[in-house]
């Protein structure tokens, strides 16, 4: 079984002791917590933070060992949704929980039932009569029901044959398009066979009659079957109670006094991706019927991609990972009574350098102390980002022990991990290539510029737009500046943007230009200091210098010229294979590298080109770089009118904080919308 690192208090204590079970084997007892009333969790963040990897492993650890079942709400519904009318996705996901949550348990003689549910899914399963579409659609749904709950062997007649079994059933003289006689015929068939021998039909039918929608001059399974094939509010009312019929199935089985004293395991429920529509309904139904009637014992973890902070759950208890160890006792459900109440959200945080260090240690031995370093500082501890590194080097433990190691140049399976990285990032394919082109961009207007140029289908600027709303939802609110705010996503998609570029074509042009683009954008905008950012990453190095150089004779600005150094020399550097070793030989001084003028020129020239290689994001700066640093820092503190005193404090914060991979903070703006550079780079 694969491990997660930084997640233990989630893993191996909130969750084992709202279940009443441990997740590794063992007979440990686990004292169950928040009896009565057990909140529902939801975890948040982007791609690539481990959401899904928290409920697969919870599915892995208890399937087989308490019932569970693990729902993706991102997944379309089956072939036909939207075309027939007895289909829906919140009705596919329900079939898909019951089928989990009674699958076989070990120790259990007996396997989970949930007549109510089973009950309601058959009835709006129904077809209208001679309606191709909609029987395919029932054999289906119902096929799945029963051998996934265990009602019927795979392959058997009842399961394979339910529709004709139906119809077999009907009245001699049916109306076309006549719903009734089939729910009827359904719901019999279904009650006869499944339900009756068990005594359970009497109770499934009470649950049916007294539902608020319920009249009394009809049957109320083929009410909810109506309802549900109106489709639009009523669907949404009939989805809620199979919801409930889920809730009260669960109810009525551990209800029992002798579950109440035995306190067995509750039953756990994965949802993936309930940001979508049909999600947010599902868990929005199960949240609901516990402020009517609080006490099942369902726990529900559910996950969704964006920040927690965007959604509309006002009454929900935030939390952190250490905050829910000892199983959260503090919660209590806030008085507003409201569905969100009953929701606890954590926002997976991301890896701590210790937990990086655990995971390379365990896949390589022989590690260089760097290295944990350089993957925190590439990643922002990404727990994506990391496994997949972490992976690639236990697939090549001789990278680990490697001087000076590019992550970047990093392969698993044949393929650059970056690469891989940027597809599970960003799944889209064409906001993954517009994203691609827009990570060099410093704001809006700039991405627009670039969109202008090389999308020319786009006349409207709907990528951007496009762009900048799927940042919103996955990161929430951000600064305008840089344009992709999020460090990791940005290195992994200028990477990718280098890449494109080394081998330019007339679709992509070539590295070079793109920045000339922006170079000119900005100096038309009169941004210089971007403009000298790109007109670095161009390769137009001397210029920069000379710019630099110019602006360090001002007195009185010696804390902003530091600043202005830092973003232009946090540039990507180009698609040169040889750029690292020219880069080292300007910042060393090396002879027939220099240029002429006085020896503040060449110490600007040496320090530009030493800090780039230092900011770099895949790899780690040596000693002897960081004392290249601090020595022309020291050497232009004497050489300044007004600014020794910044200039050689900088020269021993700079030397330190890159050697330890930090962003000097004397580097950082100090006000402003620009303060979003405080990230590690």
């Amino acid at each position: 079984m694969s491990r997660l690192y930084g997640r233990d208090a989630l893993l191996d204590d909130l969750v084992p002791r709202l279940v009443g079970f441990q997740r590794k084997e063992g007979h440990e007892d686990v004292e169950q917590v928040h009896r009565t009333d057990p909140p529902a969790l939801l975890l948040t963040g982007p791609h690539g933070r481990g959401r899904t990897a928290v409920l697969d492993t919870l599915y892995r650890s208890y399937r087989d060992r308490v019932p569970v079942a693990e729902v993706d709400c991102a997944q379309g519904a089956g072939a036909g949704d939207g075309l027939v009318a007895n289909t829906s996705q919140g009705a596919d996901f329900l079939i898909d929980s019951a089928c989990g949550l009674c699958s076989p348990v070990a120790g259990e003689r007996k396997q989970l039932q949930l007549p109510r549910l089973w009950t309601g899914i058959v009835a709006v399963s129904a077809w209208r009569y001679a309606d191709a579409g909609e029987q395919e659609a029932a054999q289906d749904r119902v096929g799945r029901l029963l051998t996934g709950c265990g009602l019927e062997p795979e392959g058997s007649a009842g399961a394979e044959n339910w529709v004709r079994d139906v119809n077999d059933r009907l009245p001699a003289v049916v109306v076309r398009e006549e719903l009734r006689p089939v729910v009827d015929a359904s719901v019999t068939l279904f009650t006869e066979r499944y339900l009756a021998r068990k005594g359970q039909a009497d109770e499934v039918l009470a649950f049916y009659v007294q539902r608020p929608w319920a009249r009394r001059d009809e049957p109320p399974l083929f009410t909810l079957s109506r309802a549900f094939h109106q489709d639009g509010d009523l669907r949404e009312v009939a989805e809620a109670t199979l919801a409930v019929a889920l809730l009260e199935d669960l109810r009525a089985r551990y209800g029992t006094r002798w579950m109440r004293f035995n306190r067995p395991p509750r039953p756990l429920l994965l949802l993936d991706n309930v940001q979508t529509p049909a999600g947010t309904r599902l868990l929005d139904q199960l949240l609901t019927h516990r402020v009517k009637r609080a006490g099942d014992p369902l726990i529900v973890v559910a996950a969704a991609r964006g920040s927690a902070r965007r959604r509309s759950l006002p009454d929900a208890t935030p939390r952190t990972l250490e905050q829910v160890t000892g199983g959260a006792l503090d919660w209590q459900r806030p008085e507003t009574r409201t569905p969100s109440a009953g929701l606890i959200t954590m926002e997976l945080p991301r890896l701590e350098r210790h937990d990086i260090v655990r995971m390379l240690s365990d896949a390589a031995p022989s590690l260089r102390g760097e290295l944990p370093r350089v993957v925190r500082r590439f990643t922002q501890g990404s727990p994506l980002g990391c496994g997949l590194l972490t992976e690639a080097v236990r697939a090549a433990p001789s990278s680990a022990a490697t001087p000076g190691l590019d992550v970047g140049a990093l392969q698993l399976n044949g393929q650059s991990v970056t690469r891989q990285i940027a597809a599970r990032l960003v799944p889209d394919p064409e906001l993954r290539r517009n994203l691609t082109l827009f990570s060099v961009a410093r704001d809006n207007a700039a991405a627009r510029a670039l969109a202008t140029a090389y999308l020319p289908a786009d006349p409207d600027r709907a990528a951007v737009e496009t762009a900048r709303s799927h940042l919103r939802a996955e990161y929430g609110a951000q600064a305008p500046q840089p344009f992709i705010t999020d460090p990791f996503l940005r290195t992994v998609l200028v990477l990718e943007l280098r890449r494109r570029r080394a081998r330019p074509t007339q679709q992509d042009p070539s590295w070079r230009g793109l920045h000339e683009l922006l170079r000119s954008h900005h100096e038309t905008a009169r941004q210089h200091t971007d403009a000298l950012h790109h007109a670095l990453a161009g390769g137009d190095a001397g210029h920069v210098v000379t710019s630099l150089y110019e602006r360090f004779a001002r007195p009185g600005e010696a804390e902003q010229w530091l600043r202005d150094l830092w973003r232009v020399a946090t540039a990507p550097h180009p698609p040169d294979a040889t750029w690292a070793k020219d880069c080292w030989d300007k910042a060393s001084g090396k002879s027939g590298t220099e240029p002429a003028g006085n020896d503040v020129l060449r110490s600007v020239h040496r320090l530009l080109h030493a800090v780039w290689l230092a900011a770099d994001p895949l790899t780690a700066p040596d000693e002897k770089l960081c004392d290249r640093i601090r020595f022309d820092l020291e050497l232009l503190s004497g050489r300044h009118v007004t600014g020794a005193g910044a200039l050689f404090d900088a020269a021993q914060e700079w030397h330190d904080d890159l050697r330890e991979l930090r962003t000097p903070a004397s580097a950082l703006p100090a006000l402003g919308p620009e303060g979003s550079h405080g990230e590690l780079h």
